[in-house]
This record gives structure tokens, C-alpha cells and sequence, in this order.
């Protein structure tokens, strides 16, 4: 497609140079050709000239029709492999998918056309500045792992998204008080009181906990397999019921039939694939959650942090949490002996 042409006061002038008149007087601006922001050139032209073209040399990077002749690659077009060839292979999550589907396209916009040999450590830094630290965290991490492969294909020396400043997101959540768990508790609907009994006693996810099912209920104890950490060690847990965690089993079982402890009978019985009528999605556990936390000035706090308060309860009364938690500091037993399948689960105890 031509180019639209540019206007008169600007034809003299470099690329992405332009002069703007404001009560007569000429000013000048510059048009980063990557991010598309604009930045004051002030009203010497010499100097607005002389630093456009300093600019344009560093920025400009060649076609992608003079890199299909020179066999070099884009970084869209290297986006494009990685999501062909290497993606499929690793097992992740749907929301780690959602996340580098996210990080990708932000990754086009700002470098999509350049040749990966002339992306440098500024080029990657500039597209992490337009983000918030957390957005930049995981964009930095994805193209890290971009950039890997690319060496890895013989495309590049080095990787420089390695080189780029580590962004720090400050926490913006708040610790739980039991004060206030119990406030929200006492307000809750019975199917997010259990959610919220099973999360502080077994100190599992919201997205286990919304999967724990009856059957996973025999001799005695509660079988997890951990979503988050099933390929570890620490994802198979068998956790004696205590009082207070049979208790709580034995108040999921109410008059609906339902195959998972957390349920309940919506007013609408709609048909969801994959899904039981009466299964509860994690997504309106958290979101229940948070929105009778904010109606009684409870904020800046998520489900997650039952998990966290769980954990300081445990710890007041001298009990190590660390595998009722699944959490993994050390080297442990793999889950299946060798040349054998079952599983060797991890007993656990609860209050």
C-alpha cells in the first residue's frame, strides 16, 4: 500500500520529524516508529533535524522484504513458530496460555516487525515501561523464553531480555484477619462458608476446592490431587479428618444431590459442558467472596488469602503446614516408585 504522503511543512524533514505552527511559531516533534509516541523536538530546527536523524538510525530497522532475502526472521514470525512448535508440548494451564496469548500480541505492537538480531535490551525495555510492573513481570518472562529458543534455532547471539531490569510489582494485597473471616462468614451463603471452611482447614486452592468431590471422601480422610502441583511431589495428598474438617464434610452433605462438596442449587438449571448443574466455578467463589469482603470495608484481600491465614493458624499452634499446603522446599519422594503406578500419597493431618 502507498504511503500517505506527507504535508508540505514536513516534506523537508527526516522521517517521523514533524512541524507544527502554534501562534506562528514552528515546533517540532518526533514519532517513535516502535511505540508510536510522540516526543517534543522543541523549536531549533538544526538541532530538531540532527537529533531526528540520530534517532531514526538507531530505530529504523531494515524491511522484513530485505530480511526474507538476508534469511533473517521477525519476531512476529517467531511468535508464529513458537506457538507452532514449541506451545503444543508443554502441558500448561488455560490461564498460562491466556497469559503468553496476552504477552504475545503486546510483543507484536512493539517489535513485531524488527529482525530479532536487532532487537537489543532498549527495544525490550521500552514495550516493559508501557506496562504496570506486574504486566511487565510477565512480559519479561515470556520474552525470555522467546528469545531462548531463538538462540536455540541459531537466529541470535543473546538473549536480550535476560539483560532487562527485573520489574518489582508491589503487593497490593491484604493479609486476612480472622476477625475478619469470620465477619464475612457469618454473611455468607452456606456454599461459600464451606468453601471458606475447606480453604482454611486442608489450606488448598480455590480451584481444588471447587473440584473436591464426595468420593475423594473414604477411610477416614480427604484425597487432593493438587492441580497447581500434580506433576510434583507435593500434588497427591490423603489428609486425615480431623473434628473440624469432618464437621465441616459432614455439612456439605445437605439435601442436594450433588457430587462435590462445594454446590449449591442455582436459580437457573442451565446446561454447561463439562459441568455438573450444582458445580461451582472458582471464578464465583472468589468473586462472592471479594464482593461481600468490599460490603463490609474489607479490601484490597482475595479468597487465596484463607490460604495465608490458614497457614499463620497453624503455625500459632505449632503445626508445620508445609505439605498440607503443598508447599515444596526440598527434594522429596517422587510420587510413583519406579516401574510402578500407583501413587504414593502424602498423609497429612488437619485441626
Amino acid at each position: 500500500m502507498t504511503p500517505r504522503p506527507r504535508k508540505r511543512a514536513n516534506k523537508a524533514l527526516p522521517p517521523n520529524l514533524y512541524q507544527a505552527k502554534i501562534k506562528g511559531r514552528a515546533y517540532f516533534s518526533y514519532k517513535h516508529p516502535i511505540t508510536g509516541k510522540v516526543h517534543g523536538m522543541g523549536t531549533d530546527k538544526a538541532d530538531a533535524i540532527e537529533a531526528a536523524k540520530q534517532l531514526n538510525s538507531i530505530l529504523i530497522k531494515p524491511s522484513d522484504l530485505v530480511a526474507n532475502i538476508l534469511g533473517s526472521e521477525t519476531l512476529e514470525r517467531h511468535i508464529d513458530w513458537f506457538k507452532a512448535e514449541i506451545i503444543p508440548h508443554r502441558e500448561y494451564s488455560a490461564k498460562t496460555l491466556e497469559m503468553y496469548e496476552t504477552k504475545f500480541k503486546q510483543l507484536k505492537e512493539g517489535l513485531g516487525n524488527v529482525n530479532l538480531e536487532h532487537i537489543d535490551v532498549r527495544d525490550v525495555s521500552r514495550v516493559m515501561e508501557s506496562l504496570s510492573a506486574r504486566s511487565a513481570q510477565q512480559l519479561r518472562q515470556v520474552a525470555v523464553d522467546l528469545f531462548n529458543t531463538a538462540q536455540g534455532r541459531g537466529l541470535i547471539e543473546s538473549n536480550p531480555a535476560e539483560l532487562t531490569n527485573k520489574p518489582v510489582a508491589k503487593k497490593q494485597r491484604k493479609r486476612l484477619t480472622k476477625e475478619q473471616f469470620d465477619l464475612v462468614h457469618k454473611k455468607a451463603p452456606l456454599w461459600l462458608q464451606n468453601a471458606m471452611d475447606l480453604a482454611l482447614i486442608t489450606l488448598q486452592r480455590r480451584e481444588d476446592i471447587s473440584l473436591m468431590r464426595f468420593e475423594d471422601v473414604r477411610d477416614g480422610a480427604l484425597y487432593v490431587i493438587q492441580g497447581k502441583t500434580k506433576k510434583h511431589d507435593t500434588g497427591y495428598l490423603k489428609i486425615n479428618a480431623g473434628d473440624e474438617l469432618a464437621s465441616v464434610i459432614k455439612r456439605c452433605r445437605d439435601d442436594i444431590a450433588s457430587p462435590y462438596l462445594v454446590h449449591r442449587d442455582p436459580e437457573k438449571r442451565v446446561r454447561r459442558e463439562g459441568m455438573h448443574w450444582t458445580q461451582i466455578k472458582p471464578e464465583m467463589i472468589t468473586r462472592t467472596f471479594t464482593d461481600l469482603c468490599n460490603d463490609n470495608g474489607i479490601t484490597q484481600t482475595t479468597f487465596h488469602e484463607i490460604r495465608a491465614l490458614g497457614i499463620k493458624l497453624y503455625k500459632d499452634v505449632g503445626i508445620n503446614p508445609q505439605q498440607l499446603a503443598g508447599h515444596s522446599s526440598s527434594k522429596m519422594t517422587k510420587n510413583y516408585d519406579s516401574g510402578h503406578d500407583e501413587i504414593r500419597w502424602i498423609e497429612t493431618e488437619t485441626i
